[in-house]
């Protein structure tokens, strides 16, 4: 079972016990005690015994999962998926040849998914106007589209269909590296 070494080692520090009297005082081995506190892994038993020692629920004890980092990374999910998305659609679109249904058909499922990436996008472009993150957004803006390309010219390449061009290549390059300091910036300010 995961337990939090932070918490642990608070309630020890806070009682003013040493890891020996810990020990000591909840029936563990010293080494059991360093070894929970080092890698925060205990047995169902040793979590139970800790937990009476401390006078507090087992499930205070437990690992809480990092929810503001991966919520932080979470809330621009959407903004890079609709990205993808919309430049996959609109890089796919077909020529308009006048009095084909088929043709007309296909430029009308291009442009709505576009559209429909762009409502995925919506609460993200919220979140990152409303913390003044425009930088990031801009980054984002031109990077994933170009890596996107470049995820394209790699498939072409690796299934034998066509060689890359060097400049779509290292325009494709740039974007990943335009994409990596978006999610920089993201991360940097809240």
């Amino acid at each position: 079972m995961k337990v939090s070494i932070d918490k642990i080692r608070q309630l020890r520090t806070s009682k003013g016990w040493p890891q020996d009297q810990l020990a000591q005082i909840s029936g563990l081995s010293v080494r059991t005690v360093q070894r929970v506190e080092s890698e925060g892994v205990a047995s169902f038993n040793t979590a139970m015994s800790l937990a009476a020692t401390f006078e507090v629920n087992v499930s205070e004890l437990q690992q809480a999962p990092e929810l503001e980092v991966s919520d932080k990374h979470r809330r621009y999910f959407g903004l890079y998926i609709g990205l993808v998305i919309m430049s996959l659609s609109l890089v796919n679109q077909p020529l308009h040849l006048p009095n084909d249904p088929y043709s007309a058909y296909m430029s009308f499922m291009s442009y709505f998914i576009a559209g429909f990436s762009f409502f995925i996008m919506i609460p993200s472009l919220i979140l990152a106007f409303k913390h003044k993150q425009f930088i990031a957004l801009l980054l984002a803006v031109i990077g994933t589209p170009l890596s996107t390309f470049l995820v394209i010219g790699v498939l072409y390449f690796v299934l034998g269909l066509s060689m890359p061009k060097w400049e779509l290549f290292v325009l494709g390059v740039g974007g990943v590296y335009l994409l990596i300091m978006s999610v920089k910036e993201f991360i940097k300010s809240k």
